[in-house]
């Protein structure tokens, strides 16, 4: 129920801006849209009527798949410029997918035009990583709120879900039935920026079991960890501070440090 003084409660203000409630309790974790307060005893969160413009537009650019990272530089008042910039670099992240997403529908063409399915080896068109999972609905939920990922389909008898995320476009989660645990699974997982991606997850109440870091190999990267233990390696190449690290006979995790300490 709405107060008097424009005061709303998270399920009214969620319908008001096209957000869900577990995406508002997550960009709230998240500092990206923090409630105007929260009421005594129960802890229900209140929103104004002045916070829908912020709202609306995360709802916006999250719409359109645009990285946390981004919409928080463009609700902290990113010029002219670098709106645009962040715009332009988004598209042709999205460009990138609907390429692969052609050279699939490219692959369907061809095989629904030949008579037989060929035999002869042939290259890999795409990876879905399939994790077992003990509970469907804890782990779409981390997966969401904590990971960020969207929930592309779920079948009504939840022996499969998809999720997707960025350039990762089908995360398989499947219920486990064996005894004991699941087999703990482990990837590694590309980025652009690391660093802001383990600080939001940090934010968002993600299990980080190795935090970010210049690696000797010449990486930058960190490690979440999901409800079963499934573990992803995060980062991305340090190649030139692994050239200067090289030069001095040290390794990329000094150089990293000393430079830290300077700032």
């Amino acid at each position: 129920m709405d107060d008097d003084n424009g005061h709303f409660r998270i399920g009214r203000f969620a319908e008001l801006v096209g957000l869900s409630i577990p995406q508002l309790r997550r960009y709230d974790r998240m500092r990206l849209l923090e409630p105007d307060g929260r009421a005594e005893g129960s802890g229900y969160r209140w929103y104004t009527s002045g916070q829908t413009g912020a709202a609306r537009v995360i709802a916006l650019l999250r719409s359109l798949d645009m990285p946390i990272a981004d919409i928080r530089r463009v609700l902290a008042g990113a010029g002219d410029t670098e709106r645009r910039e962040l715009f332009r670099d988004h598209r042709a992240r999205l460009e990138t997918r609907l390429d692969e997403v052609r050279r699939l529908l490219e692959a369907v063409d061809a095989l629904t035009e030949e008579d037989t399915i060929s035999t002869e080896p042939t290259t890999w068109l795409h990876v879905m990583p399939r994790l077992a999972v003990t509970d469907m609905d804890r782990s779409i939920t981390y997966y969401q709120e904590a990971l960020g990922f969207r929930l592309a389909w779920r079948t009504a008898d939840d022996a499969l879900a998809a999720l997707s995320s960025g350039d990762i476009e089908t995360l398989l989660l499947i219920p486990w039935t064996g005894d004991g645990p699941p087999p703990a699974q482990t990837a590694y997982v590309y980025a652009d920026d690391p660093d802001t991606l383990c600080a939001e997850y940090e934010q968002a109440g993600a299990d980080i079991t190795d935090p970010i870091a210049s690696r000797p190999s010449g990486m930058r990267d960190f490690v979440v960890r999901d409800p079963d233990g499934h573990s992803f390696r995060i980062g991305k190449g340090e190649e030139r501070l692994r050239e200067v690290a090289g030069h001095y006979g040290l390794t990329s995790n000094t150089i990293t440090v000393q430079v830290n300490k300077r700032r």
